[in-house]
């Protein structure tokens, strides 16, 4: 079984999460442990352009980054989300809680 990545970057004033693999019940704890680094602390990017599974305990990880970072007052944004990936978000019946741009271009 592979693992996931998550590489991190700055740009445009906001930390950029890159997520690559799958996100279930075993690597959700990683994903968990390095959004909550950040969460409600910068304005934060999730680029999930490279999910290739995702479960809901993967949505669970970043419905609750969504609140933490939105009830601090920074800016939240989802990057490019897999097919995978937003076909699981839109699962949830909570699709328009994820605030989605299609590219780092469009962060401001």
């Amino acid at each position: 079984m592979t693992g996931i990545s998550i590489q991190v970057s700055e740009e445009n004033g906001f930390t950029i999460l890159t997520i690559s693999g799958p996100i279930n019940s075993y690597t959700f704890t990683e994903l968990q442990e390095k959004i909550n680094k950040y969460a409600g602390k910068v304005n934060l990017a999730i680029h999930l352009g490279g999910v290739t599974t995702m479960t809901s305990a993967g949505i669970g990880v970043i419905l609750a980054a969504i609140e933490d970072t939105e009830a601090a007052g920074k800016k939240i944004f989802i990057i490019a989300p897999s097919e995978i990936a937003r076909l699981a978000m839109e699962s949830t019946g909570f699709m328009d809680s994820f605030p989605i741009l299609n590219s780092i271009k469009e962060l401001q």
